[in-house]
């Protein structure tokens, strides 16, 4: 029997896959029980490793037949999967049919190879798909993770995944959601509890459709979990009979819901349904449950005053390898920049890593965000990272997403309260983007915060401790916004541990190697393999970029997705009439004039010339040893030959 410590490693399932290819016998243990068994199965089914089948796909009538047919439960989770979608950037999100097939995708596309990407519209069932999260998880009828190795006809695949059923309230299934992440992310279960999250909310808002008007218990072993996706829920009429009991109250009751439905609650609670009553007339009541082996926690809410827990907004951990454009690796972000740039770059990471908060100064589009997750992610800890855009709420809002709430704290507050973004980063990062522009009455508040690492929510008198590493940023020169009475001297004293001002894209060097770098990437994202006409990269580096590496990127990328299948070679003729126009004609983008074009490109020249100059005595001074001198350069051995070359 294999021990538990060797479970599941890609060396003993590559094993696994050897044994099922002889057509022998796996050992007991040697794979996940359930991954044994869809092994098995798709061997029945005549499936191989290797093996390419054709996946079937609906036509886009058909597609939209199913949507129609599935309106409802798009209706219900196509919301909430929005939201985790844009809390986990590099992850695919698919809510798809009890048949497994794909009604919808949400956040990035993952492509398995030239032939396969799955996408809305793709049957992923066992037979021709072979081993998968979404069809496992409607065989299992559970939450299931299949890491990358274990899918048996992609060893190779790129990717992990998890998935769970979405059950109505008599145990049919309605459609499951999958998740889709780069395979070499360190701790899967991170994302298979999102999931169970998104399908627990799912399912209690089913829940409150069918029974907002009756009677409601909410039970959990724990009060703070009371209000949360994981507590179970027991609707009752008006006499205290029990009419509905979703799973997780099963579970908490230790009964199946069929064995509960018609008993009277009474039963369960020990007291007088009136009594019980009368004690929330007019509001929710705690109770306790004395049952078998424990006590349970209990709230009985009347007629319409129970409401379904709100998604979870906790910070989920940054990917390891998430969307190439939104966060690199900070050495790699970092490589093809001048070499002060990067110095810098390196000692906010430092000065991160010892509680120091660094600041982000530099034009919108600059990377500022693309900084501080490389930031983040060089801690090499899995840790939260909360980002908040201090411009883009109103003011009256910014005050009750940084801080919390209490609840009741204001009308329309959420029933329970919400914990805030500072909270949320509590042992990670905060990034505060645009802190510019965060009004100067905060501003006091804020700076109170940082000082005694405290929280108290809007509304409540409770002081939260709080622990988090701050990175600012802006595209205003906070220096000047003091110097005007615009932004508090203490604050931004507190938090200018470290400043890194961020070039434009002109005042960078080797443009056109880095737009090649950044086509590569976006090719590798997309599974494209064009190549850049080299007329079209000259008019690329001409370009001034007043949206900066931003701009760049929406220009690339639109070329990309927009050119044709058949397409090899990507000309000015491939891009759209707009960006044809913007090129050809600098002086209609905006910037002032072909003077600021010479005074970039001679600051960048004079620039490269110094550098070049200390890489050469470097070099000189370890005796032309190019190992040697690119590590006192911090630079990489290949750099160094090619910025010399």
């Amino acid at each position: 029997m294999i021990s538990r410590a060797a479970l599941r490693t890609s060396d003993v399932i590559r094993q696994a896959r050897e044994h099922l290819l002889r057509g022998q016998q796996l050992p007991l243990g040697m794979l996940d029980a359930c991954i044994d068994r869809s092994w098995q199965r798709c061997m029945e089914h005549g499936l191989q490793p290797g093996t390419r089948p054709e996946l079937p796909r609906l036509d886009s009538s058909e597609l939209r037949t199913q949507r129609e047919t599935h309106r409802r439960l798009i209706e219900l989770a196509d919301p909430l999967i929005r939201r985790v979608a844009e809390d986990l950037r590099g992850c695919q999100l698919l809510l798809a049919t009890p048949d497994a097939t794909v009604l919808k995708s949400y956040g990035q596309r993952f492509v398995l190879n030239d032939r396969f990407h799955i996408g809305a519209g793709i049957n992923l069932d066992e037979r021709w798909f072979g081993t998968n999260a979404p069809a496992l998880a409607l065989i299992e009828r559970a939450p299931v993770l299949v890491k990358s190795c274990e899918h048996l006809l992609f060893p190779d695949n790129p990717v992990s995944c998890v998935a769970a059923p979405l059950l109505d309230l008599n145990g049919d299934c309605l459609g499951l959601i999958d998740l889709t992440f780069e395979a070499d992310h360190p701790r899967p279960e991170i994302f298979l509890r999102r999931v169970q999250q998104l399908t627990g909310a799912l399912e209690q808002r089913l829940f409150f459709r069918h029974y907002q008007q009756h009677w409601v218990l909410q039970v959990h072993a724990s009060l703070a979990e009371l209000d949360s996706v994981s507590c179970g829920l027991v609707a009752l009429n008006e006499t205290g009979l029990i009419l509905a009991v979703d799973s997780q109250a099963a579970q908490w009751l230790g009964e199946a819901s069929a064995a509960l439905i018609g008993r009277h609650i009474e039963e369960l609670l020990g007291n007088s349904w009136k009594e019980i009553c009368r004690q929330c007339e007019s509001c929710s009541a705690l109770l306790g449950l004395p049952l078998t082996g424990g006590q349970l926690v209990g709230r009985l809410n009347p007629p319409d005053q129970w409401q379904p827990a709100a998604l979870s907004n906790e910070a989920i951990v940054v990917p390891v390898s998430p969307e190439p454009s939104l966060c690199r690796d900070l050495e790699a972000l970092v490589e093809e920049w001048p070499m002060a740039l990067a110095r810098e770059a390196r000692r906010a990471s430092r000065a991160l890593e010892v509680g120091l908060p660094v600041l982000l100064q530099g034009k919108t589009g600059t990377g500022k965000e693309q900084l501080a997750r490389a930031l983040h992610i060089s801690l090499g800890e899995q840790r939260p990272f909360v980002a908040l855009n201090c411009a883009a709420l109103p003011e009256s809002l910014i005050e009750a997403e940084l801080f919390g709430y209490g609840e009741g704290a204001f009308t329309g507050a959420r029933k329970g309260g919400y914990s805030g973004r500072l909270v949320q980063a509590n042992g990670g990062t905060l990034m505060l983007d645009e802190i510019g522009d965060m009004p100067l009455a905060l501003q006091a508040r804020l700076l109170r915060v940082l000082q005694e690492k405290v929280v108290t929510p809007l509304g409540d008198h409770r002081e939260v401790p709080i622990d988090c590493r701050v990175i600012a940023a802006s595209h205003r020169d906070l220096e000047i916004l003091v110097t005007a009475g615009d932004f508090r001297e203490d604050l931004y004293y507190r938090l200018a541990g470290v400043v890194v001002e961020l070039p434009t894209l002109n005042e960078q060097g080797d443009l056109a190697g880095q737009i090649h770098e950044r086509w590569a990437s976006l090719c590798r994202h997309h599974g494209r393999h064009l190549v850049l006409d080299e007329t079209l990269v000259e008019c690329l580096t001409a370009y001034l970029w007043p949206g900066n590496w931003r701009e760049l990127e929406h220009c690339l990328e639109a070329a990309l997705v927009g050119a044709e299948p058949e397409c090899q070679r990507l000309t000015m003729d491939g891009l759209s009439p707009r960006w044809q126009r913007k090129l050809t004609q600098p002086m209609e983008s905006g910037v002032d004039s072909t003077a600021t074009s010479e005074d970039v490109c001679n600051g960048s020249q004079e620039l490269r010339e110094m550098e070049r100059a200390h890489m050469v005595r470097t070099l000189e001074a370890h005796d032309g040893n190019m190992t040697a001198a690119a590590r006192a350069l911090g630079i990489s051995r290949s750099t160094l030959y090619r910025r010399l070359g």
